[in-house]
């Protein structure tokens, strides 16, 4: 059965991942959790990415009433990928106001360093200046050469895709990411294309 074939049969019930029928929120405990996760065919995550899977779950659930197995699936899809990218978003803060540039911090963690990079960025609006930050924090040279987001479901707190292409030493390479903001997005998204950029350069990386 291909991946299509098994998405398919998840469709009746991608809004009823929890007990009695319940969609998934912030009340939800780590059982329906990991029920949803089954259902998801996810039954054999490592004890560190079924934990980093809980802890996205909550932040999400924090930032959103409902949570379905949609967008569940597509939070792990990127998270689980980030874990063994080279470099994953720990932490992002961003702040704006009328009349002054943005301000971003970010925190990452590079593969195969123990300390976190940290930076800060400014921009025209909160998406340039958390990659500027991203940039600042890794010391690379990277250019978003185009940009594009959408919700993946409907209402006001739905997740957000962005979909992103980056100059990397004169290399185009497109990512995308999902989070539930645009701008977090757009930061897992440049930070996907900067590790596919990574790995080309390292092939032998893992």
């Amino acid at each position: 059965m291909d991946d299509r074939s098994s998405r398919s049969a998840l469709e009746p019930g991608l809004a009823r991942a929890g007990r009695r029928g319940r969609a998934l929120d912030r009340s939800s405990s780590r059982a329906d959790f990991e029920t949803a996760l089954e259902r998801l065919g996810h039954t054999d995550l490592s004890p560190h990415d079924a934990e980093q899977a809980w802890e996205a779950f909550q932040d999400l659930a924090a930032a959103k009433s409902r949570v379905t197995v949609a967008d569940l699936q597509a939070l792990l899809d990127d998270r689980l990928r980030a874990v063994a990218e080279q470099y994953q978003l720990l932490w992002l803060e961003t702040r704006t106001a009328s009349g002054t540039p943005s301000w971003a911090r970010v925190r990452i963690l590079e593969r195969n360093h123990e300390a976190p990079a940290e930076a800060e960025g400014h921009g025209d609006g909160p998406i340039d200046a958390a990659l500027n930050a991203v940039v600042e924090a890794l010391h690379v040279e990277a250019d978003l050469v185009a940009f594009s987001a959408e919700a993946l479901s409907s209402g006001p707190d739905a997740l957000a895709e962005a979909d992103v292409t980056v100059d990397v030493g004169g290399r185009h390479r497109a990512a995308e990411g999902v989070a539930a903001s645009i701008t977090e997005a757009g930061v897992r998204a440049f930070l996907h294309a900067l590790s596919a950029a990574r790995r080309a350069e390292r092939p032998d990386a893992g």
